[in-house]
C-alpha cells in the first residue's frame, strides 16, 4: 500500500512492488483534498462516543465491583449476556428505531449507538480490573469521609489507567472500521466516515479534486492518510493496551 501509494499508473502498470522514481508526492495532496472531511467527521464521532463509553463503563464498573445490592450478579450476567447476541440482529430495529426518532442522516446515528453499545464490552472489562484493586484503599477513603463520587475520581480512575486505555484503543479502532451501518444510516457525504468514504470513492472529479481517485496511487494515498490516526493512537497508548488486557486477563 505504501509503495503503490507513490506511483502514477504507468509506474504502478510496470513496476508495482518495487518503489518507483520519482515518488509522486502529488498523490497524498491529491488524495488529502477528498479525505480530510471524511476524517474530521470519524475523529469527532469517535471522540465523542468515547468519551461517552469511558464515562458509563468506569462508573457502571465501579458499582458492579464495588457495591453490593440486592440482584447484583444477576444483572451484570443479563448485561454480559448482550455480547453474545449477533449484533446483525439488532439492525433493521435499530434502523426502524432512529427513522422513527428522526435521526437518520444525522451524527447522532453514528454516535448514540456508540453510547449504547460500547458500554457493554467496557462493563465487563472494567469489572474485572476494578476487582483487583485492594479494598483497604476504599475503607480508608471511606474513614476519611469519602463518598462514591469521591472513590471513583481518587481511587478507581487512578488505579484503573490500563484498562482504560485497552478499552480506548478498542472503541477507537472500532469506531474507525465501522462501515456498514454508516453506510446505511448516513447518506450526507458531509456527515460520512472515512471508511464509507473511501469505498465511495470512484472519481476525483466527483469530489473536486482534478485527480481521478479511481487511480491506484492517491487511492492507496487515501488509505495511507486513513491509517495514519489509529498508528498514532496505538504508538501512545500501545503499552497500556498490552499492560491492560494482561492485568484483565489474569483477574478474570
Amino acid at each position: 500500500m505504501l509503495v503503490v501509494s507513490f506511483k502514477n499508473p504507468l509506474q504502478f502498470m510496470h513496476e508495482r512492488w518495487v518503489p518507483s522514481h520519482p515518488l509522486r508526492l502529488g498523490n497524498y495532496g491529491a488524495a488529502w483534498l477528498v479525505v480530510n472531511e471524511y476524517i474530521i467527521n470519524t475523529v469527532f464521532v469517535a471522540c465523542a462516543g468515547l468519551l461517552g463509553v469511558l464515562i458509563q463503563s468506569l462508573t457502571c464498573g465501579h458499582v458492579f465491583a464495588r457495591m453490593r445490592f440486592p440482584f447484583r450478579e444477576p444483572l451484570f450476567y443479563a448485561i454480559i449476556a448482550l455480547l453474545m447476541v449477533p449484533w446483525v440482529l439488532s439492525f433493521v430495529p435499530g434502523y426502524m428505531l432512529y427513522h422513527g426518532l428522526g435521526l437518520i442522516n444525522t451524527r447522532w446515528a453514528l454516535i448514540i449507538p456508540n453510547l449504547a453499545n460500547g458500554p457493554v464490552f467496557g462493563i465487563f472489562l472494567m469489572r474485572a480490573v476494578i476487582t483487583g484493586i485492594p479494598e483497604e484503599l476504599y475503607e480508608a477513603a471511606r474513614c476519611d469521609g469519602a463518598g462514591v463520587i469521591r472513590e471513583i475520581t481518587w481511587i478507581t480512575l487512578p488505579l484503573s489507567l490500563p484498562g482504560l486505555a485497552t478499552l480506548a484503543v478498542v472503541n477507537f479502532i472500532g469506531t474507525w472500521n465501522w462501515f456498514l451501518w454508516p453506510l446505511v444510516a448516513v447518506t450526507d457525504r458531509a456527515k460520512q466516515l472515512i471508511t464509507v468514504g473511501l469505498y465511495q470513492l470512484t472519481s476525483g472529479g466527483a469530489h473536486g479534486t482534478a485527480v481521478s481517485m479511481s487511480v491506484w496511487g492517491p487511492l492507496f494515498s487515501g488509505y495511507v492518510i486513513a491509517s495514519v490516526p489509529l498508528v498514532i493512537l496505538f504508538v501512545f497508548l500501545g503499552r497500556f493496551y498490552v499492560e491492560g488486557l494482561m492485568e484483565t486477563g489474569l483477574k478474570v
